[in-house]
């Protein structure tokens, strides 16, 4: 009867981590928050290989492939992932990004099947199932399977199962599945070669079970040399995306590769240069990894495997390589639970309890400090909904310039890409001004916009800042065309002699005449419409003689603010995306306060 209680715990937490993180994961790709890199470099990968018959190929990653390999331009140029070809059927069933999105949460929510298992073959069924609630709660595998699509995640469910296949020597399933585990990516060997040793050490004296150890070590070695064999072959000159750390020598690079571990093996008084780099970082994600089932992982020798990654990626100065929210706690996530697991196992009853308790804090706590589903929140909006209206107007087979996050929905498109180069001519180029992408230094959408509109693209859609797609040689008017109203309000301006009375921008008497304020706004070609409403106090004299008190200076044009109106506009046109400049500056009028009770920026004027 406990066993059944127990196992339907389980199924429910599965259930309910399903739903949860399907949810999750497709209200981030529908408000826009996936990304090329990497849910749609697997999109394309894998649309590319079922109707275009180019295996794996992905344009995205075409600018750090120096020169295409023997299969062209390929995913496999970049990551060894054999594994991914299983999910070619399952995404033509429904060859959509979302397929990818909800398959990864399901496999990653059935990785709480092997640790209840192992909890029933330990004869603690119910330590199993409160094991499996812990690993779906874990935060870092909240943030694994948040993040776009990676084969990284993919390992994570995988590796539980072989740990849980070799423990309980289920041979004929343990060495498929270790393959499996191995093909993820090219450095799932390192930390399955260390499984395999910690196989050997417990089982040290037990020739036959030590020799399945050794034969893991083996196989992950052999997987290993295949993988960098093949990517040596594929693409001989390596990745471009290296750069030098501070301070050290170019080949110690900030991104991740085998070069490093060679050369702190040739020069070990580097681990420690190395190491001391965002070391404040680095300790917090070790505390992150460990803390949610209170660091039991290191009662048993199966945390040794969990070492890996972060022993390997402290060695470098990329922070995303130890950050809760990416995809490379997998490597050391499975480890961690199933070593907690064996270790609390073995102590008695009552201390077992205890040890519960505080790993159900534990979890709790770092859920509450680094969980995405707490951290950031996503609402699906009516901008939104217009946006997705206006993409589905761009023909499925056009040649697309699209932005890192508005790619995913054009990555079925083997002619989609993300940066523009020298050989394409894109049919659209679709941006998100408002997103902290389109000025993103790796591909400057801002740049890429500006120099379309001076090659002749004309503005095709433009909803405020939410869109923006220009067209190849098009000379109309936007097919799609939604102005934005921008109210400035005194947090917005920069004041430089002035003041804020009841809420409204005010230049007194007390405050000399000259530069009044200032403020910017990034804004698509178009033309707009500016309109300052104001009023004054003063002498009232004034209003007969009709003085300028104040003048803005508006990207070279000028605008004056008399005695004689309460209310003042202009039309000007941005020709490229770019900023509407506003500087106010107040002349000297005797004993005379003027307040800005309004300053509208509208546009573009569609029409």
């Amino acid at each position: 009867m406990r066993r059944s209680i127990s196992g339907l715990v389980v199924y429910l937490g599965i259930a309910a981590y399903i739903v949860v993180m399907s949810y999750y994961t497709l209200l981030k790709y529908l408000t826009f928050h996936t990304h090329a890199a990497d849910l749609g470099i697997f999109a394309q990968a894998l649309a590319s290989t079922l109707y275009y018959h180019r295996l794996f190929y992905e344009s995205v990653d075409v600018a750090i492939i120096p020169k295409p390999g023997p299969i062209g331009y390929s995913f496999l140029d970049v990551h060894f992932s054999p594994t991914l070809f299983l999910f070619l059927p399952v995404y033509a069933v429904y060859p959509s990004p979302i397929t990818l999105l909800v398959a990864q949460t399901i496999l990653v929510a059935l990785g709480a099947l092997p640790i209840y298992w192992l909890g029933k073959y330990l004869g603690r069924d119910w330590l199993g199932a409160f094991f499996a609630i812990i690993y779906l709660m874990d935060p870092l595998v909240q943030g694994a399977n948040s993040f776009d699509f990676h084969m990284e995640t993919i390992f994570m469910p995988l590796a539980l199962y072989s740990t849980y296949l070799l423990i309980t020597r289920k041979w004929r399933i343990y060495y498929p599945m270790l393959l499996l585990t191995l093909g993820t990516i090219e450095f799932a060997p390192i930390p399955m070669a260390l499984l395999g040793l910690y196989y050997v050490i417990i089982n040290i004296r037990r020739r036959r079970e030590l020799m399945h150890g050794v034969l893991t070590i083996a196989v992950s070695i052999v997987v290993l040399l295949i993988a960098l064999w093949t990517k040596s072959l594929l693409n001989p000159l390596g990745p471009t995306t290296t750069s030098p750390l501070s301070g050290l020598p170019e080949q110690y690079a900030s991104s991740f590769s085998f070069g490093i571990l060679i050369s702190v093996i040739k020069d070990p008084l580097l681990i420690p240069k190395l190491y001391s780099v965002y070391g404040t970082e680095k300790f917090l994600y070790f505390l992150e990894l460990y803390a949610p089932t209170a660091f039991t992982a290191f009662l048993d020798p199966l945390a040794l495997p969990s070492l890996a990654w972060p022993l390997a990626s402290f060695l470098t100065s990329d922070v995303i390589y130890y950050s809760p929210f990416f995809q490379y706690s997998s490597f050391s996530v499975p480890f961690i639970i199933m070593a907690s697991l064996m270790a609390v196992s073995k102590i008695p009853i009552e201390q077992q309890r205890r040890l519960m308790a505080l790993i159900l804090i534990s979890t709790l706590v770092v859920f509450l400090g680094v969980s995405p589903i707490i951290h950031f929140q996503y609402q699906f909006t009516k901008a939104d909904y217009d946006v997705w209206s206006a993409l589905r107007l761009i023909p499925s087979n056009a040649t697309v310039l699209a932005q890192n996050n508005l790619y995913p929905p054009f990555s079925n498109n083997i002619n989609a890409y993300t940066q523009w180069y020298p050989w394409v001519k894109p049919d659209y180029i679709v941006a998100q001004p408002d997103s902290p992408w389109f000025t993103w230094w790796g591909t400057p959408y801002n740049e890429y916009v500006n120099t379309a509109l001076m090659e002749g693209y004309g503005v095709y859609m433009v909803i405020g800042n939410d869109l923006l797609v220009l067209r190849a040689n098009y000379t109309g008017e936007p097919v799609i065309c939604a102005p934005i109203t921008i109210n400035t309000m005194p947090n917005m301006v920069s004041l430089i002699n002035g003041q804020v009375i009841n809420g409204e921008i005010a230049h007194t008497p007390s405050e000399p005449p000259g530069a009044w304020f200032t403020m910017n706004a990034t804004l698509p070609p178009g033309q707009y419409e500016i309109l300052i409403k104001y009023s004054w106090v003063g002498p009232g004299y004034l209003r007969q003689l009709n003085v300028t008190m104040a003048y803005l200076q508006i990207n070279g044009h000028v605008i004056d603010l008399t005695t004689g109106s309460n209310e003042s506009s202009i039309t000007i046109y941005n020709e490229y995306y770019g900023d509407i400049v506003i500087t106010a500056y107040a002349n000297y009028v005797v004993n005379t306060t003027i307040y800005i009770r309004q300053l509208l920026i509208n546009g573009p004027i569609c029409g």
